[in-house]
């Protein structure tokens, strides 16, 4: 192995190699990353970051904006997943089975000229249940995915309704949309 070349890979790259959903040149990146004494060293600590995220992901301590490639991920190794899709405005029943680990929302919605939002979720009982900010957006993009613990879901309350909103980031006005989860509950296959 020689020492970096000049040319090295970025994260995003060694990511979407990792992934292996995005369309990469895995022959060209192996190469370079068997040449490259710096990108190896980063491409094994994105490894090491995947089998974190995967052993907290399995523990109920995710909730995360992500994307496709990464759900995709965590379905070949097996993790368990329910997904729900939302349009702003339109409560959706939902419910967690003890099987679920991880519950996905997709959020749809008109982000045309948004490049990033903050998000902000709470229970009606008032109880704040999180927020992310600067989410970035990708252009053309008419949903984002959220990764939810179904663990935590499972642990609220059994009529629990969820509100999500959604602002474009540093507009605290300009709400892009409301999402409510209306919880039913968890439920045993027993």
């Amino acid at each position: 192995m020689t020492e970096q070349r000049r040319e090295c890979l970025s994260f995003g790259e060694l990511a979407d190699y990792w992934t292996a959903d995005a369309d990469v040149d895995a022959s060209a990146i192996e190469t370079h990353v068997f040449d490259c004494t710096a990108c190896a060293q980063l491409l094994a600590e994105a490894e090491e970051l995947r089998r974190g995220i995967r052993l907290v992901t399995r523990a109920g301590g995710v909730r995360a904006f992500v994307t496709d490639a990464v759900l995709n991920r965590l379905a070949r190794e097996g993790v368990r997943m329910r997904s729900y899709t939302l349009e702003p405005g339109v409560p959706i029943q939902c419910s967690a089975w003890d099987e679920d680990e991880v519950m996905v929302a997709r959020l749809r919605g008109d982000f045309t000229g948004v490049t990033a939002v903050d998000a902000q979720m709470r229970l009606d009982t008032g109880e704040d249940w999180g927020t992310a900010v600067d989410v970035p957006i990708r252009p053309g993009a008419t949903e984002l995915v959220l990764a939810l613990p179904a663990a935590g879901l499972r642990d609220s309350s059994v009529a629990a309704v969820m509100r999500l909103t959604l602002r474009a980031s540093g507009s605290p006005g300009g709400i892009l949309g409301e999402y409510i989860f209306e919880h039913e509950g968890s439920f045993d296959r027993e």
